[in-house]
């Protein structure tokens, strides 16, 4: 146990560390604001996702056309959504990527885009979707709250294992660098537990249909084989 001399060091220095880190936090906030996440969209597309998939701009077209069609199909089932809201959110998702408090603390990203969103007059909506993209993170995480965010979650998702698979990086062994894995499992589980009447299937069926990527007939069966080893 430290001496209450010692403890009263140490609280001084950590709380030094942390006001230091909160200031940091405010200035890039306040320099972030001066450039509006729309008008970040452009920006994304020197942002690299992946060299042979393209940039973070492509990517986000692709995961629009599947949210917009997963949202279509649910619209048809009586599902009720915020179907602007959701594209605007899915245009939106990645565009803090490129701001300065992401650069700074790149373990909030999303959750800064959706603070921005929300500043930003966006919309609680949005931002909540934005917010919430990348949950579940593990199993013991909750889903997004919102079908709209729960439907970004799946549109991203879905096609970013898809166009994996399309150019050969299924995960082999204990081998997943891109997380996909993970991002299986988030798959499933925001389908079991927010009780969307989607199937699986028709997610990656309709994920296949808004890429544009060659050889998805030939990775279908693995992505299939794939996604019932993370169901079981």
């Amino acid at each position: 146990e430290p001496t209450e001399h010692a403890a009263a060091i140490i609280r001084h220095g950590n709380e030094r560390v942390l006001r230091a880190r909160f200031n940091d936090a405010r200035f890039f906030w306040t320099v972030d604001q001066k450039i509006s996440l729309i008008e970040r969209v452009d920006m994304l597309q020197s942002v690299t996702f992946h060299k042979e998939l393209g940039s973070y701009w492509k990517k986000t077209q692709e995961s629009r056309r599947v949210a917009d069609e997963i949202a279509a199909l649910l619209q048809t089932r009586n599902v009720v959504l915020d179907r602007p809201a959701l594209l605007r959110a899915v245009e939106l998702a990645k565009t803090d990527l490129t701001t300065e408090l992401v650069k700074e603390f790149t373990e909030l990203q999303g959750i800064v885009g959706g603070l921005y969103a929300r500043a930003q007059g966006l919309g609680e909506a949005v931002a909540q979707a934005i917010y919430w993209q990348y949950s579940p993170a593990s199993m013991d995480d909750p889903i997004p709250p919102t079908v709209e965010g729960q439907l970004l979650g799946l549109a991203d998702r879905v096609g970013t294992i898809v166009e994996m698979f399309a150019i050969g990086l299924e995960p082999t062994g204990s081998k997943d660098p891109y997380a996909l894995r993970r991002a299986a499992n988030a798959i499933v589980k925001i389908l079991a537990e927010s009780k969307l009447p989607l199937m699986l299937s028709e997610a990656v069926g309709l994920a296949e249909s808004a890429s544009s990527q060659p050889n998805l007939a030939g990775s279908r069966a693995a992505v299939d084989k794939f996604f019932r080893e993370r169901v079981e």
